[in-house]
């Protein structure tokens, strides 16, 4: 079997809510103090068990949808949604979560072969208020257990494209699998891509994702913000330029004003497709789908980035990361 593309994340369960502003202020003030230093709208936090289950008890009234999710796994649906062939690691506890995720990558048509793991799987409450944006609050769980066992060796020989999301920089196991996984595609001369994720990702290891984008990345995933905090650069223009130094390629999503892509040696200025927005989530997950699937379909970069401007604004047209 061939594949466009092997991802690799942290396999969570999205529990998805829409929330006002004032019980996103509430919610935010009962997280534990020690994550304070990072709690802002539009952001990811890391909460344990009890938390979690705390804010779910105050969405009892509201509602709630669940699906399949994890920043990586969300590319890979959208891949195969466009027809592309996808592959998928990532860790799930055997549980009932982890069954209804297992279940719904394969009905998604995206291969998952990952063994269940012996803890509970991870999930990620993704609560969106009235402006579109979303704020994450993520228990981890077994995702972070993901080692380079699990990684598909035959299928990353088989894949034009390895894509990694840097949420799993934060433990051991799944770092470790991230480099075996970018060793792997090297020495096959199959393609790095790889997302920053969130900036507090690239800032607590900004030294590491220097170097492994030097050695191994081609192409990177980023927001203004990440693509600053990676360079310590005073605008983006010169954080392209910093990153592109060190041969790798870079699609920096803005937002209402598009993306940049620069690839090849040339930068192309990518317009955005002006929608309705009513939910941001999968956004920058979705550009990727599209610019990935773009490139292994044989497009120019600038194709590939309007592909990917275009599924991004398909997906703030519905309530969370899946296209309908």
């Amino acid at each position: 079997m061939h594949y466009d593309v092997y991802g690799i994340g942290n396999a969570l369960v999205d529990i998805q809510a829409n929330v006002s502003d004032d019980l996103l202020q509430q919610i935010t003030r009962d997280v534990p103090s020690t994550t304070h230093d990072r709690l802002a709208k539009g952001t990811m936090h890391l909460v344990d068990t009890t938390t979690q289950g705390h804010i779910l008890r105050l969405l009892e009234e509201i509602g709630t949808h669940t699906v399949s999710g994890g920043s990586a796994a969300n590319t890979m649906i959208g891949v195969a949604h466009l027809g592309g062939r996808a592959a998928y690691a990532g860790k799930v506890g055997d549980d009932v979560y982890g069954a209804f995720y297992a279940e719904d990558l394969h009905k998604a048509s995206v291969a998952y072969r990952v063994p269940f793991g012996h803890a509970e799987t991870g999930t990620c409450i993704v609560l969106v208020t009235p402006d579109a944006q979303r704020t994450f609050f993520t228990h981890l769980g077994i995702s972070t257990a993901l080692t380079p066992n699990d990684i598909d060796e035959a299928a990353i020989k088989a894949s034009q494209w390895v894509y990694i999301e840097g949420y799993l920089w934060d433990a051991p196991g799944p770092k470790a699998a991230s480099l075996k996984a970018m060793e792997l595609a090297c020495h096959y001369g199959v393609k790095v891509a790889y997302s920053f994720s969130d900036p507090f990702c690239v800032r607590r290891a900004r030294s590491d994702f220097r170097d492994f984008t030097e050695r191994f990345v081609d192409l990177v995933f980023c927001n203004e913000e990440e693509a600053l905090a990676f360079t310590d650069a005073g605008n983006v223009e010169d954080a392209i330029g910093t990153i592109t130094a060190l041969d790798t390629a870079v699609a920096i999503t803005r937002g209402e004003r598009g993306s940049l892509f620069a690839m090849n040696g040339t930068r192309h200025i990518v317009p955005p497709v002006h929608v309705d927005a009513i939910d941001s989530t999968g956004a920058g997950d979705l550009y990727a789908a599209g610019v990935l699937h773009g490139l292994c379909s044989g497009k120019t970069p600038a194709e590939a980035g309007e592909l990917g401007s275009a599924l991004a604004a398909r997906i703030l047209t519905v309530r969370g990361a899946r296209l309908p």
